[in-house]
């Protein structure tokens, strides 16, 4: 049996580096993988460094490794375009410093990198695997839909569905196959960014090429799930969810943000099914009309809730005033952190339903614990995971916009009663779970398959 050393290398984004601590802390602790190495960007060291889990001997067999990229004097609270500027002025130029590290290493007489194992949005990877020979595994943490469904780019510029540059040209709904999900044109969202547009369509693009040099392709999702597509794409290989892996605090990784651990109490506090939970991950922002309509709409259900309200989350100048009354009027039955412990809160008995951006991590780590969702997408991928939420699992309602754009407080009342007075979407929530949980069990799908990537690995 060999002794492998996998060289780990995420997108630098939160939902792209947490499920790959994961899988890379699953594969230390769980599966005896004796070496790895984890690449990420300077700027994201001290955030990776407290995500990862302390587990006693998990320093032994994952090192932490920054590389200087990107534009200097920047730091991570900055506007989201930072991570683009950063990408296109340095994430680049990681090739080569890759490359270097690999012959450093290799040049030793043990602990040799023996797979690269990435994100699949970066395409280079895959090509110095094949350069230097060694393994190769591509990771997409996204759902598989979105996956295949970007593998179809050719065919869309053949069809004259988008241009060469990735405009649209075509609105039309698209299906892949009989089986699969039937979505629009305009989930193919990489024209909402902006100036970044090319480089993102770059990266969309790029995944035929890593699809065939990795020799493997693995993806944060399971066949229970997204069957249809998995089907139609067999060398993509579901072994999540990952986030769903680990129960116990002590064991999971992706806390990039200090935690108010009181929230915990205050649930403990609240009826059984009965707290609303309002998370928005770390890169969904709001408008101060959308902020406070959605103020207005929790106040207006007159349930208790739940509501993480990042420092950053309002693009435009919050009115304190505004916040301070309406936590005067709302009391104690509702709860504002700057940060929660997603995973123990989404495990409570007191939630009744999680209010969303539709990230994927959030839909897997919801839906392993059996909660309905109430869907509040924008870009990317959540209007893919939106889809499936409330058209295909149907364990979900997505809200209705004023002029395209508005959610009003009381489309979220609304919304938060038929869901909450529906026995459909929690009965469904719930046979999900039981499947997620059921797959990544020794002897499931999902387990069955990380496990022979394992037996790969150690080949």
């Amino acid at each position: 049996m060999g002794n492998p050393h996998v060289l780990v290398i995420p997108f630098p984004a939160h939902g792209h580096i947490t499920p790959l601590l994961e899988l890379s802390q699953c594969l230390a602790l769980k599966h005896g993988i004796s070496k790895i190495t984890f690449l990420y960007p300077e700027n994201y060291h001290q955030l990776v460094k407290h995500a990862l889990a302390t587990e006693e001997g998990i320093a032994d067999r994952i090192r932490l490794l920054s590389i200087p990229v990107g534009p200097k004097n920047s730091s991570l609270e900055d506007a989201s375009d930072y991570r683009w500027k950063m990408i296109d002025d340095g994430y680049f130029s990681m090739p080569e410093k890759v490359k270097e590290l690999i012959e450093q290493v290799n040049a030793a007489d043990s602990d040799k990198i023996t797979c690269i194992l990435a994100d699949q949005i970066l395409g280079w990877p895959m090509e110095i695997a094949k350069e230097k020979g060694i393994q190769g595994a591509i990771f997409s943490a996204t759902a598989a839909l979105l996956f295949v469904v970007r593998l179809c780019i050719p065919m869309f510029i053949d069809d004259g569905i988008i241009d060469n540059d990735g405009n649209i040209t075509k609105e039309q709904m698209l299906k892949l196959s009989p089986s699969m999900p039937t979505v629009h044109t305009s989930y193919l969202t990489w024209p909402s960014f902006g100036k970044w547009q090319k480089l993102f369509f770059e990266f969309a693009y790029t995944k035929n090429k890593s699809l065939q040099l990795a020799d493997w392709a693995l993806c944060n999702s399971t066949y229970e799930l997204e069957h249809a597509t998995f089907d139609t794409q067999p060398k993509l290989t579901p072994i999540g969810p990952l986030l769903a892996s680990n129960s116990s605090r002590e064991n999971s990784s992706g806390n990039f943000r200090p935690e108010d651990l009181a929230c915990l109490k205050w649930l403990d506090q609240q009826p059984p099914q009965s707290v609303i939970y309002v998370a928005f991950g770390t890169t969904a922002f709001l408008d101060g009309s959308e902020f406070q309509e959605l103020a207005m709409g929790l106040e207006l259900t007159n349930r208790p809730f739940l509501w993480v309200v990042r420092s950053d989350i309002v693009t435009s100048n919050a009115n304190d005033a505004y916040l301070q009354g309406f936590k005067d009027r709302v009391g104690s039955r509702g709860l504002i952190v700057s940060w929660a412990p997603q995973q123990e809160v989404l495990q409570h008995h007191s939630i009744a339903c999680v209010l969303f951006h539709c990230g994927w991590n959030s839909t897997l780590e919801a839906l392993s614990n059996g909660i309905p969702l109430l869907c509040w997408s924008d870009f990317a991928d959540q209007l893919f995971n939106e889809n499936y939420i409330c058209n295909v699992w149907e364990v979900g309602l997505q809200f209705n916009q004023v002029d395209g754009k508005l959610i009003t407080r009381e489309e979220i009342k609304n919304k938060v009663e038929e869901l909450l007075s529906s026995e459909k979407y929690k009965a469904n929530a719930l046979d999900l779970k039981k499947k997620l949980r059921n797959s990544i069990k020794e002897g499931g799908f999902s387990y069955n398959n990380l496990r022979s990537f394992v037996e790969w690995l150690k080949i």
